[in-house]
């Protein structure tokens, strides 16, 4: 049986439908920053940037119709006291340009490596403490990502 702090896979999941809505929805950083144990998180990605809630938020108004699909996550404890678990997952992300591209598809489609530090805070909710994006593989027939 569970320990009543464990934390589960559904619980990390049901956080990061959370997360994917407000980016989907162009949720403001300060607002979205509700989901991470520190406001000022960073997003990291693999070629080494790290992108503030907001800068991030401004990243994703290029793009519209965004679905974020979850993959099979596996948890790891990381500790018991606050409870953390190391989540490692994918997930399948697709966007469309707003404004379409002149030549080529306008759909871009990948799986992203997701790598998260999950906490559960005193008010039993959960957050991110570390956020990383292990890899960022497009689809033989997506759309190029420009940054």
């Amino acid at each position: 049986m569970a320990h009543p702090q464990s934390i589960t896979v559904k619980e990390v999941c049901d956080l990061a439908e959370d997360w994917f809505h407000g980016v989907a929805s162009g949720e403001p950083g300060g607002s979205i920053a509700r989901l991470f144990r520190y406001p000022d998180a960073r997003i990291h990605v693999p070629d080494g940037q790290g992108f503030s809630l907001e800068d991030h938020r401004l990243l994703h108004k290029q793009w519209t119709a965004e679905k974020h699909l979850l993959g099979e996550f596996h948890l790891t404890t990381v500790s018991d006291a606050p409870p953390r678990v190391k989540a490692v997952g994918t997930v399948y992300w697709e966007a469309r340009y707003s404004e379409a591209p002149s030549s080529g598809p306008g759909l871009i489609k990948a799986v992203v490596g997701e790598d998260w530090i999950i906490e559960r805070r005193s008010d039993g909710k959960l957050c991110y403490v570390l956020y990383v994006n292990s890899f960022f593989h497009l689809l033989p027939d997506s759309a190029q990502v420009l940054l």
